[in-house]
């Protein structure tokens, strides 16, 4: 072997816990990372899934104001009254 790779091994074993350690921590944070995504993103789907199903059994209804309705039926008969064509009898 060479010198350098004689040098290189001897600070690999020198160091070895710390690098193995450093490896491990790396991985970890991986795969903390890769489950968080994991979990938002079938959080998203589920309430996804649970606005579309409420929307679906949950439609809105208008109120009927009824006081409203019968006031602009009042008013239809009073202008239907006003506009009617006088005795058509009278006219032939």
């Amino acid at each position: 072997m060479s010198q350098a790779k004689v040098d290189k091994y001897i600070e690999y074993k020198k160091n070895r816990k710390q690098i193995i350690a450093r490896e491990k921590r790396k991985k970890k944070i991986a795969e903390v990372a890769f489950t968080g995504i994991i979990t938002i993103a079938s959080l998203a789907l589920v309430f996804m899934i649970g606005f579309m199903i409420y929307g679906r059994y949950h439609t809105v209804v208008p109120d009927y104001d009824y006081k409203s309705e019968s006031f602009i039926l009042g008013n239809y008969a009073e202008v239907a009254a006003a506009t009617a064509p006088e005795d058509v009898s009278e006219t032939e």
